[in-house]
């Protein structure tokens, strides 16, 4: 049950920060890959190539978010899409960041998730 809360809790976040990404509109849709990969540059210091490379994931990430947002289904359904697309973005990212910038990745997701729970039970309050 926490996993589950903790992984809806991320994909909060993601939807929370992408938000306008799912008017279909690209550019708002680039602004929003820029934007994470802008801070995944930051957080785990990506050479110029990374860089490239990350975008297009985050990119093909955002899309496949708006595309499930977009879909009707209940929420485990959708819960498991979102899922299945941050297990894709996962196994895509690994073998672009050293084992070190992975890790430091993994550690990040976890920390946003926990501020989005954090989060949560403080509105619930």
């Amino acid at each position: 049950m926490k996993n589950k809360i903790g992984l809806i809790a991320l994909f909060a976040l993601f939807f929370g920060l992408c938000q306008s990404t799912f008017a279909q509109d690209v550019s708002r849709k680039d602004q929003a890959a820029k934007a994470i990969t802008d801070t995944m540059q930051v957080e785990l210091t990506l050479n110029d190539d990374q860089y490239k490379k990350v975008y297009d994931i985050n990119e093909q990430f955002l899309t496949k978010l708006g595309g499930i947002k977009q879909e009707g289904g209940g929420k485990l359904a959708k819960l498991q899409k979102l899922k299945a697309a941050d297990q894709e973005r996962n196994a895509a990212l690994k073998p672009i960041l050293t084992d070190e910038q992975y890790k430091k990745f993994q550690e990040f997701k976890k920390e946003r998730r926990e501020e989005m729970k954090e989060k949560y039970k403080n509105s619930k309050s």
